[in-house]
């Protein structure tokens, strides 16, 4: 793999993780509905549960399209 394929691989992967934050923010936030502290609370825990979830089934398909090809 050459050093310009390993920079592309590298910004599509940024752009897959900034869009998996963000659509498990939006998700998070119009599941929950915070209107007190608590809610705001339940709200970021949500977000971040929903991340790695989306983060996780990233890396398995990453792992499965650029894992080791001999």
């Amino acid at each position: 793999m050459s050093e310009y394929n390993g920079g592309c691989i590298i910004t599509l992967i940024w752009g897959i993780t900034i869009a998996i934050s963000i659509g498990a923010g939006i998700l998070a936030w119009n599941w929950i509905e915070p209107e007190s502290f608590g809610g705001a609370i339940l709200f970021v825990i949500a977000w971040g549960l929903l991340t790695k979830i989306g983060h996780f089934i990233a890396s398995l398909i990453t792992a499965l399209i650029f894992g080791n090809h001999r």
